[in-house]
């Protein structure tokens, strides 16, 4: 039996907003006779907010979740013998917002990444501060390098030198880099010596792009990337050096671009396939007609958890797409004005598209159309002033349907090959589910008649390096970059991530991965699983590394809910079966 004055140690490893949740939970679990002490190790400088939502970042960053969707739950109050830890609103209640308040016609705002991350600063602070005060958590401010089994606890060492022990051990850690590619590696080759030429093979921080004298009135910046990523780069290029964008026509946002001189001549996005990210529906009164009733989610749920845990388990992503498509064929009809009336001919236009991304038909917009001219149209159903295409349909009916989707799917008793084939269709819908709001777009479109961003060469190019920086060709068009920026961020493969602590639990044989090109393999509590001789360590993985175990880790709801709960609870067992708490 332990000691009664002795009291166990969790350590934290990663405060953004997943170590706040696994916090919030640790406590939330705690009884009286249950206390434990918290070590958190977060190098940034705002814990809670972590670096992706940092409270000094630029705000050309923008949340590509709308205030009205954004659902952080709010905190309750937790007593103890001798201090309380308050409660803490939603975010919506936090930031002023009220659904019953808001026109259905209202365009949704979406806030700037920095409001967020002040919200999980100050939710942080507010239970931080008092458990410092009681002498139960100790933050340290400096990255981990490695983790050690010693006996029944966990030896945790710093790139500082220090060294820590823990009976418990979670990693919240977040986006984690992987070894650049053979394309990354030989542009920064080229540029050696070259002190005209830049690249810059993270997007982030972009206060780095807005200030870097390199980058300059006569540059042309090839990026690399078609995302929310390549976005955030644009408008730090254009709006985060002065210039600004007018709205033209309220009820579709279209805008003009207001240049300030101090642009880059060009941008030049590129990708391998081209395709525009979809934006959102500009209002709750258009999104309604994707949203799931009450009685349609329920049948959902059902179908999916029954096909999951029958006694043959699906061998494919037919399961999941079974689910969704009578949704879909649902919604379609009522956001359409030429919907057949054979309804079986758009289910199978439905499973055929979901199950092949190259399948085309006269619902879906074609592929074989311009970058600009797909982005128009899907501007014109995001504002409802143009027939809906059958992709941005199943987009959109696939977002509502994610938390349910993600809570059923992260842990099912499903094959690592079939997991890592649904966390591939997923990651392809994100271009419709994951888009950003029409603003965006719009400013796109704004900057393509303005001149200052092309999407000319926005469809794998052919690239070769020229004297003056990287030609891009594409047909018998070229543009010489001088400045190239990588947007695209790395996919969580936790065989290929760079960071020391990671590789360290793989080559240790303290964790192991669930497929070649996803995140550790945990258990419903979040702890590692190993073939090697430490099955038992009390380490524990949430979010973004633990991906393919866990579906859906690159959404911010996703930080807050069951996931913490289930591991805190676990937490406590296993302590308890050392006999702290007796």
């Amino acid at each position: 039996m332990k000691d009664k004055i002795e009291m166990a140690t969790v350590a934290i490893i990663g405060c953004g907003p997943r170590g706040l949740s696994a916090l919030e939970a640790l406590y939330a679990q705690a009884a009286p006779s249950e206390m434990v002490k918290v070590l958190i190790f977060e190098p940034a400088t705002n814990p809670g907010a972590g670096v992706i939502y940092n409270l000094d970042q630029a705000d050309s960053n923008w949340l590509n979740v709308s205030t009205r969707d954004l659902g952080i739950p709010a905190r309750d109050k937790v007593t103890f013998e001798t201090f309380a830890l308050p409660e803490y609103p939603d975010f919506q209640d936090w930031i002023g917002y009220s659904e019953e308040k808001e026109e259905s016609t209202a365009v949704d705002q979406f806030p700037l990444r920095s409001k967020l991350g002040e919200y999980l600063s100050s939710r942080y602070k507010s239970i931080a501060n008092i458990l410092a005060a009681e002498g139960l958590l100790t933050f340290i401010p400096e990255e981990v390098r490695h983790l050690d089994v010693e006996g029944d606890l966990l030896k945790i060492d710093t790139y500082l030198g220090q060294s820590y022990t823990a009976d418990e051990v979670v990693l919240t850690i977040g986006h984690q880099p992987i070894d650049l590619n053979a394309q990354l590696k030989g542009w920064l080759n080229y540029i050696d010596g070259k002190d005209h030429l830049e690249v810059f093979v993270e997007p982030y921080p972009v206060e780095r792009l807005i200030q870097s004298d390199k980058i300059n009135t006569e540059s042309i910046v090839g990026i690399r990337g078609f995302g929310l990523a390549m976005i955030d780069v644009v408008r730090a290029l254009t709006e985060g050096r002065g210039g600004h964008f007018n709205i033209l026509d309220q009820t579709t946002g279209a805008m003009a671009y207001i240049p300030s001189g101090r642009e880059p001549k060009q941008l030049v996005p590129f990708s391998l396939d081209g395709l525009p990210m979809t934006p959102k529906p500009l209002h709750e009164n258009i999104d309604t007609y994707y949203t799931l009733t009450e009685k349609e989610s329920t049948a959902y749920e059902s179908f999916l958890e029954n096909a999951i845990y029958k006694s043959t388990p699906p061998q494919s992503i037919a399961f999941l797409i079974d689910a969704i498509t009578p949704l879909i064929v649902r919604k379609y009809g009522v956001v359409t004005s030429h919907h057949s009336k054979d309804e079986e001919e758009i289910r199978k236009a439905i499973k055929n598209w979901l199950s092949d991304e190259d399948f085309e038909h006269d619902f879906i917009l074609s592929k074989r159309n311009t970058t600009r001219h797909m982005t128009e149209r899907f501007v014109q159903m995001a504002t409802g002033q143009g027939d809906v295409s059958l992709d941005y349909c199943v987009g959109q009916v696939w977002r509502h349907c994610q938390p349910i989707m993600y809570r059923q799917l992260s842990f099912a008793p499903l094959s690592d090959e079939l997991i890592a084939k649904i966390v591939a269709l997923d990651e392809r819908l994100k271009r419709y589910s994951y888009g950003p709001p029409v603003a965006s777009m719009q400013q796109l479109l704004a900057l393509l008649k303005s001149g200052h961003l092309t999407f000319d060469f926005v469809k794998n190019p052919k690239i070769k390096e020229a004297e003056r920086g990287w030609k891009l060709c594409e047909g018998t068009q070229s543009v010489i970059a001088d400045i190239m920026i990588n947007s695209v961020l790395d996919a969580p493969q936790v065989l290929e991530v760079t960071t020391a602590l990671p590789k360290a639990l793989i080559n240790d044989s303290l964790a192991q991965p669930l497929h070649d090109d996803l995140g550790i393999r945990t258990r419903t509590d979040g702890r590692v699983e190993t073939d090697g001789p430490e099955t038992q360590a009390p380490i524990a993985v949430l979010g973004r590394l633990a991906k393919g175990t866990l579906i859906g880790v690159d959404a911010i709801a996703e930080c807050f809910g069951s996931r913490s709960r289930y591991w805190a609870t676990g937490v406590f067992e296993r302590l308890n079966s050392k006999q702290y708490f007796r």
